[in-house]
């Protein structure tokens, strides 16, 4: 019954992919569909347009961009100084602290606090430009309203970023 069982698995699978590879459309199991005609991509430096923050955060954010792409497609990074055939760019736009939680008692000291990150990106498909956009991207990351910033700024710049990374790939590569 194993047997059989997995050999029909191999009989239904086995012309889903002949299939794909006869459109010219390439498939991940990341649910990215990339025109197999797009070989390359570019990440401009991303700017810090942000008035707090770390100082490497748009250094950060770029490479952090970079790498995701790289680990999670097979586009090739162009050649520095060229265009790639999709293009990457944009700033951090935002950075602030925002208190979520008010608390009680005769200080009035804030129970948790909320730091956001903004990060706008302007990607351009040079094959199809109607999967072109500029959009902004946040996210947070929520720390006890006893701790500033600055004690949790490199775990909460690392999480926020992963978010938004993730969020941009998506949008920029999968068709969701």
């Amino acid at each position: 019954m194993n047997k059989l069982f997995k050999f029909s698995r191999v009989l239904i699978l086995l012309p889903l992919f002949a299939l794909s590879a006869c459109t010219g459309v390439r498939f991940t199991f990341s649910g990215v569909n990339i025109d197999p005609a797009i070989k390359t991509f570019s990440v401009e430096q991303y700017t810090n347009e942000a008035s707090d923050g770390p100082p490497t955060m748009a250094f950060t954010f770029t490479d952090e961009l970079t790498q995701y792409i790289l680990r999670n497609t097979s586009l090739t990074m162009a050649p520095q100084g060229l265009k790639g055939d999709l293009e990457f760019g944009g700033a951090i736009t935002g950075y602030r602290v925002t208190p979520v939680s008010p608390g009680g008692g005769e200080q009035q000291q804030t129970e948790q606090q909320r730091l956001t990150i903004t990060v706008k990106t302007n990607f351009i498909n040079n094959f199809d430009d109607e999967k072109s956009f500029e959009q902004g991207f946040s996210f947070f990351f929520d720390f006890p309203g006893t701790q500033n910033v600055q004690d949790v700024e490199s775990e909460a710049v690392d999480i926020i970023f992963e978010q938004i990374v993730y969020d941009t790939f998506q949008k920029a590569l999968a068709d969701w």
